[in-house]
Parts: C-alpha cells; sequence; structure tokens
C-alpha cells in the first residue's frame, strides 16, 4: 500500500466516527451525489490492470457502490430528473462515466439488474477516429519501458497543460507513430456503431465531454466554443441524442467557459471537485453548471468511501478536495 493510499485509509477510519453522528443528525435529504467512474474492469482484471486505470474499479466494486446507496434509500437519477426538477427532501444520486471508454459496456448489466440510470460523458472525436486517450498511451508505453512513477506522473502533468493536439504530437514523437492505437478492449473508446447501440438502452443517457476531451482553459473562446458545441453535433449525429449536461474535461471551467456551454443549450455541468450538490437548483443556474462529484478508487474500500460521501463533513473529502485544488494550480499554464 503506498503513503497515499495508507493516509486515505486512515482519514476513512476516521470518518467512520463522524459519519455516525453526521447520519443522526438526518443531514442526508435534500442533497444530489454525483460519481465519476472511467473504464470499468472485469473482475478478474483488477489485480493486474489497475496500474493502467489509476481509478482501478472493477464490476464487483460497482455493483457493491449501486449496492450501498439503494440499501440506504437513495433514488438514483438521470439527466432527465435533473431537468424535470428532484423534490428538495429527496436524496439523490447520478452516477456518470467519463470519456467513452468501450469497457462501459461493462456496467450495463449491473445497471440493469439495480434498474439505475447513468450518464456517459463521450469525446467524440475518440470514437469517431478510433484513437486511444494519450494518457493511456503514456501509462502503458512507461510501464513497458520501467520508467518511475514519479516521472510518468510529471510527463503527464506537462502534457495537460497542452491543447490534445499538441499533447498527441508529443507523444507520438516520444513512443512512435502507432502509439495512440488501442491495443484492447480496455483502452480503447466505443466504434460508432458501438456507441449507438448503447445509447439506445433505455437507462442510458448521453453527455458532452468536448470533441478532443479538450482541457478548456488550454483553448482561445473561440476553440472553446468549437469544441463544445462540435461534440453536441457530433452526439446528434452518432446516437440521434442532444445532451443537456457536459463534464469539463479534467474538471477544469471558468466563468466564460460555464457561459459557453450555456450558450450551446447545456444546462447542466459536472467537475471533479467532491462535495454535496444541494436541492433544488434551477437548470442553467451556476450552481447547476458547476455540480460537485465524487471519485471512487480501487485501492480503497469503496463502503467507507460511499460513507464518506453521505456524511456532512468528511476529512477524507477534504483531503481529496485540497489535493485536487493544488493539481489544479499545478497545472495552470504559466
Amino acid at each position: 500500500m503506498t503513503m497515499y493510499a495508507r493516509v486515505r485509509a486512515m482519514l476513512l477510519a476516521v470518518d467512520r466516527l463522524i459519519a455516525r453522528s453526521s447520519f443522526a443528525m438526518g443531514s442526508e435529504e435534500g442533497v444530489l451525489l454525483t460519481f465519476l467512474f472511467h473504464g470499468l474492469l472485469a473482475d478478474q482484471e483488477g489485480t493486474h490492470s489497475a496500474s493502467s486505470d489509476p481509478q482501478g474499479i472493477t464490476v464487483e466494486m460497482f455493483r457493491c457502490f449501486l449496492a450501498h446507496f439503494q440499501k440506504h434509500s437513495y433514488t438514483f437519477v438521470s439527466p432527465d430528473d435533473l431537468r424535470l426538477g428532484l423534490h428538495p427532501s429527496g436524496k439523490y444520486v447520478l452516477v456518470s462515466f467519463d470519456d467513452g471508454y468501450y469497457s462501459n459496456i461493462n456496467a450495463l448489466p449491473l445497471l440493469e439488474a439495480f434498474r439505475v440510470p447513468a450518464v456517459f460523458f463521450v469525446s467524440t472525436q475518440h470514437v469517431i477516429q478510433g484513437k486511444a486517450f494519450w494518457w493511456d498511451v503514456v501509462e502503458r508505453k512507461a510501464s513497458v519501458r520501467g520508467t518511475p512513477r514519479k516521472q510518468v506522473q510529471h510527463l503527464v502533468e506537462r502534457l495537460k497543460r497542452l491543447k490534445t493536439s499538441d499533447a498527441e504530437r508529443q507523444v507520438l514523437a516520444q513512443f512512435g507513430p502507432d502509439a495512440l492505437r488501442p491495443v484492447s478492449d480496455m483502452d480503447r473508446p466505443f466504434t460508432p456503431l458501438e456507441l449507438r447501440d448503447f445509447a439506445a438502452h433505455p437507462l442510458i443517457s448521453m453527455g458532452n465531454h468536448t470533441t478532443d476531451h479538450a482541457i478548456l482553459t488550454n483553448y482561445s473562446p473561440t476553440e472553446v466554443r468549437a469544441q463544445i458545441q462540435e461534440a453536441q453535433d457530433d452526439l446528434q449525429m452518432l446516437t440521434g441524442k442532444r445532451p443537456a449536461i457536459i463534464a469539463y474535461p479534467n474538471g477544469n471551467e471558468t466563468p466564460a467557459i460555464v457561459d459557453t456551454a450555456r450558450n450551446a443549450g447545456l444546462r447542466f455541468g459536472l467537475g471533479v471537485h467532491p462535495g454535496r450538490n444541494r436541492i433544488p437548483f434551477v437548470p442553467g443556474s451556476q450552481d447547476a453548471m458547476t455540480l460537485r462529484r465524487f471519485t471512487l478508487t480501487g485501492d480503497c474500500g469503496i463502503e467507507a468511501q460511499c460513507r464518506a460521501s453521505r456524511s456532512l463533513f468528511s476529512l477524507y473529502r477534504v483531503g481529496r478536495s485540497v489535493k485536487k485544488k493544488a493539481d489544479s494550480g499545478f497545472l495552470q499554464p504559466a
């Protein structure tokens, strides 16, 4: 277990004590919790594939997550439910997956079994071009070369300061002309036909994740508008659905970016800062366009992380928020 994982486990242990008092106060009502997933590992792959998927969530972990909130009488909702309005005394969960990995198909049997809707945020040009995500390439190639973990993290952080096309050019220059070719079902996006069929399922909603998984703070206002609007058009073409919700890649947004998303017809937006969202909120409002979102990880107990997200106060949540803000500050272009 890494030092970071040990600290998280310690904070979650303290949070168990805090949560008991929080739950006794009835503080869970009037809250929307949103959760972020990326790829979803088949259970037998969890022990040896997690290195290529930092979140490391397996199908069984995802089942535990769904069961936890169902057991505690939370209602799972879709973007359409948000648009229609949530009862101010309810307890709600929105399940979301980012990027458009084909492995998201592993979630569907559980969504059906628990009767849970979910929204999938798709980087459309990865689907259309069939290309891998550059950060997966860096992780995979660096692992093969035995590159130290800290060096890999520095490279990823540096590339996140660039536009996607520039990051991809550097990855191709460093790792070869075929580097962006997916190598398995775990690192590839949906194909257009697969995405169309997947999106037709009644439990599945589509979300905007820009055309290129663009970290929008690296782009000009004109480019931001194109990234968002073209993704809307692509998803309409690919799936017949036009999203009302966006997940800002890497969680990077500014008031101007939020305005651009709103002007493109989007009414809800998700970041990556952990936290509880108070309801009600008005579609298109600042609160609705900057919803907080939890990210679970496979190297800590899922039940403990779920309890921490439900609690009025969580040391684990505070720690993750501080880390995210520190990372965001480090990643801002000079």
